[in-house]
Order: C-alpha cells, then structure tokens, then sequence
C-alpha cells in the first residue's frame, strides 16, 4: 500500500475497492467475488461487502446470470466507455467507404482473448452518426450484442469451423438489431469484428448485409495485421 493513504481501516477499503476495479478490469466481465477474493488474497466477506457497495453505487455492475461483475456504468463515464486508441487514416477510409454506400450504422470492435483472461469487447471505430445506445452494456454483455455473441460463438476456434455471423434483435433498442462479421488476424484468430446496426426487417434476414461486409472485412484485416495485438 501507497503510505500517501496512511494506514487507517479506511485507506485499506479505498486501495482494496480500487483494486478490485482494477482485477475486474483485467479479468474480463463474469469474475464472481470469489474469484476476486482468491486473486487479491483478501477475505471473503470483505470482497462481498466492497463489491456490493461497489454495485450499489454503479461501479461495478452484475451480470446477466447474477453470478459475476462487470465493471459498471460511473466506470464507463469515467474511461470514455473504454473506447480504444483512435484507428489509422487508412481503416478509416475503408470504414467510411462502407458508411457512405449504406443507410445503417456501421461500427468496429476489437475483440480480445489475451492467455486465459476471459473475452472482452473494445470500441474501435463507432459510427458518428448512429452513436451506441448503451456502450457500458455492450462491453460488459457479450450476449447482448451482434459483436459479443459473433465472439463467444467462435471462440478460440479456426476460421474454417467458424460461424460466418452473429446477430441480435431488440437487445437495446426495440425493431432494431445489428449484424456482425469476424475480422481474423494473421494467425487465424479472431481480432474485431464489423457491424452494421439496422432496422429488424433487415436483420431478419442477413445474408444481403453479411455479404456488403465480407470485402470490408478482408480489408480491415490486411490493414490490422501488422500492429494487431
């Protein structure tokens, strides 16, 4: 512990509470406090009262199942929703190349799967003229989003047996949804993955968007394969 905070039982809470922010962080949304309690060797109770209290003040948020944290919404505010390092004049032509021929939103977003940390989401390159309705959940809920379930369904997996989309219809805005297309690495795995966001009719039936993606898709990936993570 830093001595600027002293030694005092409060000190201690704030350095714990911000270290658990900073675990879950790295962990990945899904981490259970029990998790966190073994990594930090701190004990159990004073991992469930700090989480809690970390919850109830929207730090951290619980997830779907009810049985792990992500980090929460004051968080997001704080980070600029974890938006990533701003991509590079020539993605962006490629992007803006594909926004000008459609009447959707079209995003990009990194995915990432470091050693055996749990998956997770970053906001590359958003559409600036169809902002996200709610970035905190879709970076935190990897079933809610076209991008998060594209991501959950491959996995580790090869290209060969993946799946060639993902899609979501009404998980934030109602008749709406989007559609995602994986983007693979140099080394065949799986490293963001473009999105058009549009009407439910559209997204209904995909395989007219799949397609508009598929050449955008390569061409993000030669442009990404030699600075990707």
């Amino acid at each position: 512990m830093s001595p600027a905070f002293g030694s005092d039982s409060s000190s201690k809470s704030v350095i714990n509470a911000l270290q658990i922010l900073e675990e879950v962080a790295t962990m990945g949304p899904g981490v259970t406090a029990v998790e966190l309690s073994r990594h930090l060797g701190l004990s159990k109770s004073a991992t469930y009262r700090l989480v809690n209290l970390l919850a109830q003040e929207e730090y951290l948020v619980r997830t779907p199942d009810l049985g792990g944290f992500a980090l929460g919404a004051r968080i997001d505010r704080m980070i600029g929703a974890a938006a990533g390092p701003p991509v590079s004049d020539q993605l962006r032509t490629v992007l803006d190349e594909v926004r000008a021929g459609l009447r959707f939103g079209v995003h990009l977003f990194g995915c990432h799967r470091a050693g055996t940390s749990r998956a997770r989401l970053s906001l590359m390159d958003i559409d600036p003229d169809y902002p996200l309705s709610d970035p905190g959940r879709l970076l935190h809920d990897l079933t809610a989003s076209a991008a998060g379930r594209l991501m959950t369904a491959i996995g580790s997996g090869h290209p060969a047996a993946a799946p060639t989309h993902a899609s979501q219809i009404g998980s934030f805005i109602p008749n709406f949804g989007c559609v995602s297309v994986p983007v693979w690495g140099a080394d065949s795995t799986l490293v963001a993955a473009l999105t058009i966001a549009a009407p439910a009719k559209h997204i209904e039936n995909p395989e007219t968007l799949v397609r508009l993606l598929a050449d955008p898709a390569r061409r993000v990936a030669e442009i990404m394969a030699p600075g990707e993570e």
